[in-house]
């Protein structure tokens, strides 16, 4: 077999094309169900974080992925689609993935023999976060595959932000695991 050295094109019909960028609206969707149930998670952690400067920084996290959830309509019209509207829909089900995430944090962290509440929280936070870069980061391989670069001017800052977060997340929750676990002492 011949390696090709020239960019290769395919032709695809409009309907083929169309039908890939209805899946592209489902994954946006999801995308923007990922962000909002983190940033929900953030909503309902900050204010029983009594560590300053640790509820300072996820006040400053929960700003970030207000922001970061607008950009999906951003990918939206980078796709040439229509942004879905705000509404219950939307609203409910980060709500509900919020709630199963924290329900499943309380199960684990009781487990482990983590009791302290804002703990576990922090850790379904840092879990949470690695859902929604790993939604930014699948939108920004669906734009790169279909051809369409304006993705990744909306896709690359988000990751790359969410990234640097998540490992400010980690060190957190390592600092405070020792606290957590052997003291049963909250944050």
């Amino acid at each position: 077999m011949t390696p090709i050295n020239q960019p290769l094109l395919l032709d695809i019909d409009e309907q083929t094309r169309s039908g890939q960028l209805d899946r592209v609206d489902r994954w946006l969707a999801t995308t923007r169900l990922l962000q909002a149930g983190y940033r929900q998670l953030l909503d309902d952690t900050v204010g029983d974080i009594a560590e300053p400067h640790l509820r300072s920084y996820l006040a400053e996290l929960r700003d970030v992925a207000r922001e970061h959830e607008g950009r999906v309509d951003d990918l939206h019209r980078a796709f040439a689609r229509e942004p879905t509207q705000p509404g219950t829909v939307r609203t409910v089900g980060a709500s509900l993935l919020g709630k199963a995430r924290q329900a499943l944090g309380h199960v684990e962290g009781a487990a482990a023999g983590a009791t302290s509440g804002s703990w576990r929280k922090l850790r379904e936070l840092l879990l949470s976060n690695l859902d929604a870069i790993a939604g930014y980061a699948v939108t920004e391989q669906l734009g790169l595959a279909l051809g369409v670069p304006a993705v990744v001017d909306v896709t690359f800052p988000v990751v790359r932000r969410k990234t640097q977060d998540q490992l400010l997340l980690q060190e957190y929750l390592l600092e405070m695991a020792s606290n957590a676990i052997l003291l049963d002492k909250d944050l």
